[in-house]
């Protein structure tokens, strides 16, 4: 039979943290054996002071018992951290054999909380948190005269780079942040610098300096790269994509940090009429996001494509799928007017 303190933390988690893909709420209860004394124990790991107190408050109006707090904060044991591999598979758990919740990219900027058996916890740019591979990450690199900061975008998929430190690095993603160091003279190429503290010189064609917002035309033709990737699920890059992946990476290099899932992402922007879609609308479905091209065509990762392929509104375009056309729930516009 479920205790009244577990019901308590039962409804404390689907008040305080209902998605535990962005909350930590792993909290258990120990009570005394039926007929004997003793207080109840909490014990586990939550996200923040503030959730800790919550928690332990709601039980202590449930249990007619003493309750002995021994829960750990996630958040006091936070520093920031990069990936230095080009890709990094996010798990549901610490095990080689979970499920892939996401991938980061080269130099990402990620919050790391507590281990276990060579697994670190994480939050992602795109506020998951997941585990890794601990080994793969490395600190933020300090360069002279301040913190590092993000001033321009890698937009090519992927970029080829020339390495100019001791990191072997050979590619990198669409999507991964940089800081631009210098030009070369011709303007031809640019020297830029990643959060692992590696340097490399990059074509300055696959390279987008950030701007407040980018255009929905910016969105488009970097979603574009990626017509042909497989459909992977979690999937980030060129070499496998899921639906929200894609507008994730496209909105990230125009300036506009996204969440990770589609549910997610379809909470942000304002409504837009279907007949009004300009490029760069996100469209909406049950458990699916597209990004429109303007008019009738959109651009996505299609799981039953098993890629990044152009669909469309028309029912007498060949491209045409009736079942998305019926389903779509909403459509949303996150850039300001005149952006899209």
């Amino acid at each position: 039979m479920t205790s009244s303190e577990r019901l308590a933390v039962q409804r404390a988690r689907a008040a305080y943290a209902p998605d535990q893909r962005v909350t930590c709420l792993e909290v258990d209860v120990e009570t005394p054996e039926r007929g004997t004394e003793g207080p109840v124990t909490l014990s586990g790991i939550v996200q923040t002071d503030r959730l800790r107190r919550a928690v332990v408050d709601a039980v202590e109006r449930a249990s007619v018992r003493e309750v002995r707090d021994e829960l750990a904060v996630l958040e006091d044991g936070s520093e920031p951290r990069a990936p230095d591999r080009r890709v990094l598979s996010v798990r549901g758990a610490p095990d080689d054999d979970a499920e892939q919740v996401t991938k980061l990219l080269y130099g990402a900027a990620v919050t790391a909380y507590d281990g276990r058996d060579g697994w670190r916890r994480v939050r992602t740019p795109g506020g998951y948190l997941g585990w890794v591979d601990d080994g793969a990450l490395t600190t933020v690199a300090e360069p002279t005269g301040g913190e590092w900061t993000a001033d321009a975008v890698v937009t090519a998929a992927p970029a080829d780079v020339v390495d100019e430190s001791e990191t072997a690095l050979e590619t990198v993603p669409a999507g991964v942040d940089c800081r631009l160091e210098s030009r070369a003279a011709d303007g031809d190429e640019i020297s830029v610098s990643f959060r692992t503290g590696a340097r490399a010189t990059l074509p300055a064609s696959s390279v987008s300096e950030r701007r407040p917002v980018g255009a929905g035309d910016h969105v488009v033709s970097v979603a574009r790269q990626f017509l042909g990737t497989p459909y992977e699920w979690g999937g980030m890059t060129a070499a496998g994509i899921d639906c929200s992946g894609l507008a994730w990476v496209s909105y990230a290099a125009a300036g506009v940090s996204l969440p990770r899932d589609a549910d997610q992402q379809s909470t942000m922007g304002r409504d837009v009429d279907r007949d009004a879609l300009a490029p760069g609308d996100l469209l909406f479905f049950p458990g699916h996001v597209a990004i429109s091209l303007g008019g009738s065509e959109y651009i996505h990762a299609y799981g039953s494509a098993e890629a990044v392929t152009i669909n469309s509104f028309d029912p007498d375009d060949e491209r045409y799928v009736e079942s998305l056309d019926e389903s779509m729930s909403a459509t949303k516009r996150l850039l300001p007017e005149g952006q899209s």
